[in-house]
């Protein structure tokens, strides 16, 4: 007889909190958003928030208990948070409602509205009497003039109206994205200086515009390679929307790793060189933040930028890195910088959608046999139902409606938008006469796209129209990292069982 093989499965509180200090990022990150959460919810006296965090901190490093400590270290942590909330959110600099000189900076490229147009600007002056003052205020523009456009510096006489929708949800997304109201140009202007703007972002979206030949498909090419949507018609962002695949057209976590699979193919060579895979690791990062800037630096596309680096330096350095301390340190990073971020809806749908394929997805494509291509076609279905099962009860509370299409038709939009997005970026590098091919790839990949979201929205093939109270949203989370802990807990135990030897008789 021979020996056989089996695995003795039980839960273990010790393998649990091994796997928890492997990844400590993430028990900062915990208490941290909490502390913001409690700043959205409570105004407390900064001072006895500053004195309970000196008090916290010095508590953690005297006491001999070692959960004692834990414990004080969450609370400042937690009060860490308040503050940073406190400190980091943006107010306004002027009045509102007050009829004001202003100096304003359009810094986005206007989206074309029923009337209007909207585009980002920034308030750099104001003046009420004769004296000037500084300001740095982000604001919406509604622009009633065809003349104004991206890089132009406008002097109004108008108000900063602290509203900026009639849409309570959208004007609140609005205010968690910097924006602190909302400016009205149209014949209020007093001088106007017009500048040939030449970001990064505003040279790909004209090169880009080159290679146009069917509106439709070029609309979309450009949303998902430049990250601008200005020439989004109305009805293809509701088919996108209705079939919860909006998340293809903003530039985030999946188009950045499309680049970066793109990139580490073109260098495969390099890597059979002595360190060549220093030198490609370096090219990597130079790429994707080439992408990200040329892209409109989007919080969704920061934050992917941000962990696919710190990915890419593990791998310079030859350490062990862990996916999960990764996604936390890069969400603390930003959430650092604009404590706003965290009511985003675009951050939390990137967040929960990377987390959930780190803690689920991930595992279970590894458990997935056969050839390569069963592999990748069972990985996409798989990593596409995860990010939607995350994403959905967010979705469901804020748009009320249930996107299961997405789940059925990822697998087949995903194949495109790898082809747009690579012929995008071709396009965008080579010289003209040899991008030419690149860019008729880049748009015959965004038309087949928009051929099969168009034909699921027209069917009818959409979702359920249902929105989830804040209640269940917590509970589903909280479910969630449930069934996470538990399988987190799973200690996996070899159990080798000898051969008996009978003598014969």
């Amino acid at each position: 007889m021979s020996e056989s093989v089996r695995w003795h499965k039980q839960l273990s509180i010790k393998v649990l909190w091994r796997r928890l200090v492997s990844a400590p990022m993430l028990l900062v990150l915990l208490p941290f958003v909490a502390g913001i959460l409690l700043a959205s919810s409570f105004t407390l006296p900064v001072l006895g928030v500053v004195v309970a965090l000196c008090v916290a901190v010095a508590l953690g490093w005297l006491t001999q208990s070692r959960r004692m400590s834990w414990g004080y270290v969450a609370v400042a942590l937690l009060l860490f948070g308040y503050l940073v909330a406190e400190y980091r959110t943006p107010r306004a600099s002027m009045p509102y409602n007050s009829v004001v000189e202003m100096d304003i900076v359009v810094s986005g490229i206007p989206a074309q509205r029923e009337g209007y147009r909207v585009a980002e600007g920034r308030v750099i002056g104001w003046r009420e009497d004769d004296e000037w003052s500084r300001a740095d205020d982000k604001v919406q523009l509604w622009l009633r003039n065809d003349t104004i456009g991206n890089g132009d510096r406008v002097v109004v006489y108008g108000r900063v109206r602290e509203r900026m929708s009639r849409f309570e949800g959208y004007d609140k997304l609005l205010r968690n994205r910097g924006y602190i109201g909302g400016v009205s140009i149209e014949s209020n202007i007093l001088d106007v200086t017009h500048t040939e703007y030449s970001s990064l972002n505003h040279r790909a979206v004209r090169r880009l515009a080159r290679y146009a030949t069917d509106s439709l498909s070029h609309a979309t090419a450009e949303a998902m390679v430049t990250g601008s949507r200005h020439a989004m018609p109305k009805q293809l962002r509701e088919a996108y929307s209705q079939t919860g695949l909006s998340h293809l057209l903003a530039v985030s976590g999946l188009h950045l790793g499309i680049v970066l699979l793109v990139v580490m193919a073109m260098l495969m060579p390099l890597r059979l060189l002595h360190r060549g895979h220093r030198i490609a690791n370096v090219v990597v990062i130079a790429a994707l933040w080439l992408f990200t800037v040329m892209s409109g630096l989007s919080p969704s596309v920061v934050r992917a930028a941000i962990m696919l680096t710190m990915l890419q330096l593990a791998r310079l350095t030859s350490s062990v890195s862990n996916s999960v301390n990764i996604l936390a340190v890069t969400l603390f990073v930003m959430l650092l910088y604009r404590p706003s971020y965290l009511y985003d809806i675009s951050f939390q749908l990137s967040a929960l959608a990377v987390a959930g394929i780190l803690l689920w997805g991930q595992p279970l494509v590894r458990r997935i046999g056969g050839p390569w291509s069963v592999k990748a076609v069972a990985s996409t279905l798989i990593i596409g139902v995860v990010a939607t099962l995350w994403t959905l009860p967010v979705v469901s509370y804020t748009f009320g409606n249930l996107p299961l299409a997405g789940v059925v038709i990822t697998p087949v939009v995903m194949l495109f938008a790898y082809i747009v997005v690579a012929g995008g970026l071709f396009a965008l590098l080579l010289p003209y006469p040899v991008a030419l091919p690149f860019a008729a790839l880049c748009e015959w990949g965004a038309r087949m796209q928009n051929t099969v979201v168009l034909w699921a929205a027209e069917c009818g093939f959409t979702g359920v129209e249902y929105r989830i109270s804040g209640v269940g949203v917590v509970l589903c989370y909280a479910l969630f990292a449930l069934i996470t802990l538990v399988l987190w807990s799973v200690n996996r135990k070899k159990v080798i069982t000898l051969p008996k030897y009978v003598d014969d008789i």
